[in-house]
């Protein structure tokens, strides 16, 4: 009985070590992996091919906003969550891309483009956005509202 005892409390320990190891790894939630950042050529094929609208951010290693808007902005689980699932994101670095900046005539960091489902530009917006203001831009693209009023107007709608 003893040994039996014994069996069933080790085959107890190592399930419960093997459980509560699945937990601490499922544990964590998707939007800790941050936005699912693609190159320039790979996310545009993407946007028209999965036919999603492309949020296209450019910046470089040296731009305090850049960086700013990286830890704050592109941190917040509510943006990241919304653009990885309504946009195809693709980050570009300014230093290392000069033919896509000058394509997009970008001249100050950060930019942040959107572009349509047939790659086309839709608007730019440069500089530093807060959380905030980023998820209510993201929501006027995404939900195409920018087709039938101004941002303003959208705004005001409460949305």
């Amino acid at each position: 009985m003893k040994k039996q005892w014994n069996l069933a409390t080790i085959a107890l320990t190592m399930m419960l070590c093997l459980f509560s190891g699945a937990v601490d790894v499922s544990a964590t939630p998707t939007g800790d992996a941050g936005i699912q950042w693609y190159s320039y050529d790979e996310g545009m094929q993407r946007g028209k091919a999965e036919n999603k609208k492309v949020f296209l951010v450019f910046d470089a290693d040296w731009c305090r906003y850049c960086l700013k808007m990286e830890k704050e902005t592109f941190a917040k689980p509510t943006v990241i969550a919304y653009v990885n699932r309504n946009f195809i994101p693709i980050s570009v670095n300014s230093d290392n891309q000069p033919d896509i900046v000058e394509k997009y005539k970008v001249r100050g960091l950060p930019t942040t483009w959107f572009i349509s489902e047939t790659g086309e530009p839709i608007a730019s917006r440069p500089g530093y956005i807060a959380p905030d203001e980023m998820l209510k831009i993201l929501k006027f693209f995404g939900t195409d509202s920018y087709r039938t009023m101004s941002y303003n107007a959208f705004l005001e709608k409460g949305q």
